[in-house]
């Protein structure tokens, strides 16, 4: 997928046009709420919400088409920059199909929380991306890859007993758990092309945000002037950047620190809320803090680091906290470096 696009989406998620006349989001709603409600009477033991997020999968899918998308930018032409011109369009890829099923599901009522996962190519330049959907039902998450049309049914159980991210990760057998929309063209391509459509199941190297919580792994690139980290088809943000409950903090943790690191510099493009930038070396050690205040769009800032027992290959943790608990507080950069002085 577009990892600018998905940068986008998660930094400043897609505008649902709620402001705006989203005549075509509208008919799409009426017609999930329809389907759901004949279907949900005719498939007993089904859950309602089981029954609402596969319509919902599946009117995404048949109408915000990958294949289009792939023309259109091939031809030059503009893309759609939020869920109406998805929509209206009839092209998107993985976050534009996401961002279409979560305002659909918003107005439903349906919960449900985006899943990315950001693999970790060979080099940096290769590191690529994917994101899906988890939607909530019989006290439990269970996952649907909207782009392919995919569910995952575990064995022996219900029709809508579906799993979620962390049993498909935790079983060998979660392939033969697939549930396919397999005559997609688009899937078929990527298929014939030798593509994996969901190798983010058994990925060794992989980082996986839930609600946008969890951590991104950066490696250092080549440098003159120290060590430098930079996201690469990766989140450029630190911090909690929606306030829900089924939402969290992304976190960066910096790989094979060198011990004569004494400064980070860090090269802000934007922030937002409140609070305090924390960096820990390696699991509960010593740390550096610096306020939102002193820092500043556009500009680059420094943390002194020579309080923090660094070891060699070591790590550093870094994170936002927020003034309030579960507050919006997150720090947009492009860059961080560390310096021996």
């Amino acid at each position: 997928m577009s990892w600018l696009f998905l940068l986008l989406l998660l930094v400043c998620p897609l505008a649902s046009a709620a402001a705006q006349d989203t005549p075509a989001t509208d008919r799409i709603v009426q017609q999930v709420r329809l389907q759901a409600e004949q279907l949900g009477g005719a498939r007993p033991g089904l859950s309602a919400e089981h029954v609402l997020a596969v319509a919902i999968m599946n009117q995404v899918q048949s109408r915000v088409s990958s294949l289009n998308y792939s023309l259109l930018s091939k031809q030059g032409k503009p893309l759609p920059t939020n869920v109406e011109e998805c929509l209206q369009m009839e092209a998107g890829i993985c976050g534009n199909h996401i961002a279409t099923f979560l305002e659909i599901a918003r107005r439903l009522k349906l919960r449900c929380r985006p899943v990315e996962f950001y693999v970790h190519g060979e080099k940096p330049a290769q590191n690529h991306s994917h994101i899906c959907v988890e939607v909530f039902y019989r006290d439990k998450w269970r996952l649907l890859d909207v782009t392919w049309g995919t569910y995952y049914r575990l064995p022996d159980g219900p029709r809508d007993e579906l799993a979620s991210i962390d049993e498909i990760r935790a079983s060998k057998r979660s392939r033969g758990w697939a549930v396919t929309n397999e005559t997609d063209l688009w899937y078929q391509q990527w298929k014939a092309s030798g593509l994996d459509p969901i190798e983010y199941i058994d990925f060794a190297n992989v980082d996986i945000l839930r609600g946008r919580a969890g951590a991104i792994r950066l490696v250092p690139i080549k440098s003159d002037k120290g060590q430098k980290y930079q996201p690469i088809h990766q989140p450029g943000y630190v911090g909690r950047n929606v306030k829900s409950k089924d939402y969290g903090p992304v976190s960066l943790e910096l790989l094979k620190v060198e011990p004569a690191a004494r400064s980070l510099e860090i090269k802000v493009a934007g922030l937002a809320g409140a609070g305090r930038l924390v960096i820990t070396a390696g699991e509960g050690g010593s740390q550096a803090v610096i306020s939102f205040a002193q820092l500043a769009a556009g500009t680059t800032s420094r943390v002194d680091l020579s309080g923090l027992s660094l070891v060699e290959n070591g790590s550093l943790m870094i994170r936002v906290l927020p003034e309030t608990d579960g507050g919006i507080g997150y720090v947009v950069y492009s860059q961080i470096i560390l310096l021996p002085r």
